[in-house]
């Protein structure tokens, strides 16, 4: 299983106009468990306002979906 850790950069609290970076990537049997066991900690690290803009998810990806080429640049997403 691959999970990623991304990091949303989003322009207000409303999690509207954000940036999507990729952080880091686990190739493993548990790599969901290990992704979301690392949030919490970079939560914390965060200023109080820093956490109203920026959050942390982490994703499963298959097999067949982007390789470590597509991932090496950080991804936008208009809303």
């Amino acid at each position: 299983m691959t999970a990623l850790l991304l990091m949303y950069l989003c322009v207000d609290a409303s999690h509207t106009d954000c940036q999507v970076i990729p952080v880091q990537r686990w190739i493993k049997p548990d790599a969901y468990e290990q992704c979301i066991a690392t949030v919490p900690q970079l939560t914390a690290a965060l200023t109080a306002k820093n956490r109203k803009l920026h959050y942390f998810i982490c994703e499963v990806q298959g097999r067949h979906e982007q390789g470590p080429a597509q991932l090496a640049a950080p991804r936008f997403s208009n809303q």
